[in-house]
């Protein structure tokens, strides 16, 4: 069952104002276990919808142009990382994320320690999830291995050893609009949560939701959680067979969609919005049932949306490709044999979206001359621009497949996925002018 645990708060000595200076009780909320009890029951309407939008999911998988879009679709982790991280000031462009995730490959330069970071965090979370997507089981020491890749140097990696909060003051918790578990609850409620998440007691889009929703509730590290509650649902639609990876751009839809998300959390916890988390009384607890079903008719929604904007993205890497086919064939006084290295190129660019000459080389183990060849080809065919991306080192850009995913990225970040309709609220890339 879940429950409230009451805890005292005292002030520091350092703190300076009155408001800073707040005393008083305050509890903390404890989740229900997902792996014994019947404290919450799945609506069968809901079920059926869930099962709906997983058959929407793995169709994405299964069209012809899955792998393109799965070679492509990690980019829109990029918005994520760029939201979720500490990085200030302007957010890097696609281009320099390319370059940076490329940097490790050749001698690349120009791209700046946001790009990096970015990169990082995208090869973090498609690392995390590849691997514990096929692993046997998930386990706690994966989580926090998790979190160290997505905070190098952070201090305080594993379980927090504080209090943490959600809301109102940074310095105390007499504001705050939910107050996670204590520290003590964390190991034995995260031994839970990894159970359900390896086991299988419900379909794989419920399972993600409510692993989610459990991980963010517990919040059990002191920073990183977001970006870890996010790979979560992708680790688990790939380990039950929905998707390859982290493709599903359901990540997207969430920050875009914030307040419905709050919402759904809060309910998720059977807690009336607005309550207050201090007081001589715990918060009144709603019907746990009716939380939890909330929570996954937003969630579910938010997949399908995701869904959607999947296929479109697909519908729209595909056209760019079909175009470059027909550009390569009007430029060539005879189409080359089907595997020859152009071509080789060609369908590694959703991957790989600028190419040198020595990552080419590596990509398609084609000798030196037979590469130059097939990159001026590309160059020839209006496909790629040249352009110096180190010293002595020219890149060749595929701009449409990186003006796609800027389009995306922005088109997501509308409430209504168009922008024309409804602004952006959240950051996201300008519109790459017309070419």
């Amino acid at each position: 069952m879940m429950r409230w645990d009451a805890d005292t708060w005292t002030p520091s000595a350092a703190a300076r104002s009155r408001r800073e200076r707040w005393a008083g009780s305050y509890w903390t909320f404890v989740p229900m276990s997902l792996t014994s009890g019947a404290d919450w029951r799945i609506d069968a309407e809901l079920a059926v919808q869930a099962a709906h939008v997983e058959r929407r999911i793995r169709a994405i998988g299964s069209s012809e142009a899955a792998g393109a879009f799965e070679g492509i679709a990690r980019f829109l982790i990029r918005s994520e990382a760029v939201a979720s991280s500490r990085i200030e000031g302007v957010s890097p462009s696609v281009k320099n994320v390319v370059l940076a995730e490329l940097s490790s490959q050749d001698a690349l330069s120009g791209f700046g320690h946001r790009a990096a970071e970015v990169a990082g965090n995208i090869a973090a979370v498609v690392a995390a999830v590849d691997t514990l997507g096929s692993a046997e089981a998930v386990t706690r020491s994966d989580l926090e291995e998790l979190q160290r890749q997505l905070l190098p140097g952070f201090s305080q990696l594993g379980l927090r050893q504080r209090q943490n909060w959600l809301g109102g003051s940074a310095v105390h918790p007499g504001e705050a609009e939910f107050i996670p578990p204590k520290p003590e609850v964390l190991p034995q409620a995260l031994e839970d949560l990894m159970a359900f998440i390896n086991g299988a007691a419900t379909g794989g889009l419920i399972q993600a939701g409510m692993a989610h929703a459990q991980f963010e509730t517990l919040h059990p590290f002191a920073d990183g959680n977001g970006r870890i509650g996010r790979a979560l649902i992708h680790t688990v639609l790939t380990r039950r067979g929905l998707t390859s990876g982290a493709v599903l751009p359901i990540s997207q839809v969430l920050m875009t969609w914030q307040q419905q998300y709050i919402d759904g959390l809060t309910a998720y916890r059977a807690t009336p919005p607005g309550a207050s988390m201090t007081g001589a009384e715990p918060p009144a607890e709603l019907d746990i049932s009716a939380g939890v079903n909330t929570w996954l008719d937003f969630f579910i929604t938010a997949a399908d949306a995701a869904v959607s904007q999947a296929e479109r993205f697909m519908q729209e890497v595909q056209s760019v490709l079909d175009d470059y086919h027909e550009a390569l064939d009007s430029q060539l006084d005879r189409r080359p044999r089907s595997d020859a290295v152009v071509w080789k190129l060609l369908e590694l660019l959703p991957r790989t979206p600028i190419l040198t000459q020595r990552i080419a080389e590596q990509l398609t183990g084609a000798s030196v001359p037979s590469v130059r060849r097939a990159l001026q080809q590309l160059s020839a065919a209006g496909i790629t621009d040249s352009l110096a991306v180190g010293r002595g080192i020219r890149g060749h850009i595929a701009r449409d497949l990186l003006d796609i995913v800027a389009h995306a990225e922005r088109r997501m970040a509308s409430t209504r996925f168009d922008t024309q309709v409804s602004v952006p609220v959240r950051p996201a890339p300008a519109s790459p002018p017309p070419r």
